[in-house]
């Protein structure tokens, strides 16, 4: 059973939105900015996936503003993950034909859902799950959080990273799987070998 924010949280959020002109995407890319390089993740990693996302970004608003509100953007290790919710199925497919254009992008990962679900409630409620399990990560010591992204799309849990150890994955997961507001974990975390 998912939880739901108070009327008033969710008017303070909408409003901050509105006010800053977020749209999953730009949350997404704001994000993802943020990551630094790390033994997992060279310098050149992280420009190459902070330019492949810009340019795929700015392919999706050139498209339309529905697909670049509606579909969000992980790239990690030069692989392209597309996220979020399309009313219609010819949307997803023509998402997944924009995020084939990046040349340094080396795969791509399609799970935009096809639904009819979502709108600004859910979007709160995925903003302030994604924001609390990253916060679990980065105060757990035995996660390197920055190895590890987290998108909600409905309550679906999509994490995206690299795991120094099966240990750490198992208690990324975990972590995720406590909660009661998360409807299911869709896991494309790899350990490092």
């Amino acid at each position: 059973m998912r939880r739901r924010a108070s009327p008033r949280f969710l008017a303070c959020v909408v409003s901050l939105l509105a006010l800053a002109g977020c749209t999953p995407t730009t949350l997404s890319l704001a994000a993802d900015g943020a990551y630094t390089a790390s033994k997992e993740r060279t310098l050149d990693d992280v420009v190459d996936d902070n330019g492949i996302k810009l340019e795929l970004n700015k392919l999706l608003l050139e498209d339309g503003l529905g697909l670049f509100k509606d579909v969000g953007t992980v790239v990690y290790r030069r692989h392209v993950y597309l996220v979020g919710d399309v009313k219609k199925a010819e949307d997803k497919v023509r998402a997944g034909a924009i995020a084939r254009t990046p040349e340094k992008a080396t795969g791509l990962t399609n799970d935009i859902q096809v639904t009819d679900e979502g709108g600004v409630v859910a979007l709160v409620d995925d903003i302030f799950i994604e924001k609390v399990i990253q916060t679990d990560y980065l105060f757990d010591s035995d996660i390197d959080s920055a190895n590890f992204r987290v998108r909600s799309v409905n309550g679906v849990i999509y994490l995206i990273g690299l795991a120094e150890s099966q240990a750490e994955l198992d208690k990324a997961v975990a972590i995720v799987d406590a909660r009661d507001d998360v409807r299911r974990i869709v896991n494309y975390v790899k350990v490092q070998r």
